[in-house]
């Protein structure tokens, strides 16, 4: 009887973890406005995660508002990763308005990583969502520098009925042997 009882407890716990994975916002309003997350010192990981569903998540009829979010990692080897909006392997974005104008993320120092998504699904579909990323900024300073900046991009899946206001954004990666990457608008 108690090995039962443990292996329903166990096959419990497993659902739960899966149930939590596959997350799902809907019908909601999340309203970050100025939000700001930062981390010092080698090694520094800032890590901002605004209106964002992980594994197989989804986000349906909702409003994501992170105007004026700040990031910042500053540190040999720190990362600043900034997401807004995001629906994460296997996700699906419908009918979601996400604001993100004058968002900004930065990292300074040698080996560092600042990463921006905004409006985003990774393996799955965007349909009739409006994604404001009007100044979105997002900086890595330092020799060997990586900055990433996604505005509305859909990984390995669709796009449908989605308009992306991306008006002056910026990506900069500066710095020896830095590199800068920065895509608007692309389905991969």
């Amino acid at each position: 009887m108690k090995a039962l009882v443990k292996t329903v407890l166990v096959a419990a716990l497993g659902l739960s973890a899966v149930a939590v994975m596959a997350g799902e916002i809907s019908d909601t309003d999340i309203r970050a406005t100025n939000a700001r997350n930062e981390a010092t010192a080698k090694d520094s990981k800032a890590l901002q995660h605004l209106g964002v569903t992980f594994g197989s998540g989804k986000i349906t009829k909702s409003y994501v508002d992170a105007k004026n979010a700040k990031n910042y990692a500053d540190g040999e080897g720190s990362t600043a990763h900034q997401d807004i909006g995001r629906a994460l392997n296997g996700g699906t974005m419908e009918n979601t308005n996400v604001y993100a104008t004058n968002a900004y993320n930065r990292t300074t120092g040698k080996d560092s990583t600042a990463e921006q998504r905004i409006g985003s699904v990774g393996y799955g579909t965007m349909k009739d969502t409006n994604i404001y990323a009007y100044n979105a900024t997002n900086r890595a300073q330092g020799e060997k520098s990586k900055a990433v900046q996604e505005v509305g991009v859909v990984n390995s899946g669709k796009m449908k009925t989605v308009n992306i206001f991306a008006d002056n954004v910026s990506n900069l990666a500066s710095g020896k042997v830095s590199t800068a990457e920065q895509k608007v608008g692309v389905v991969n």
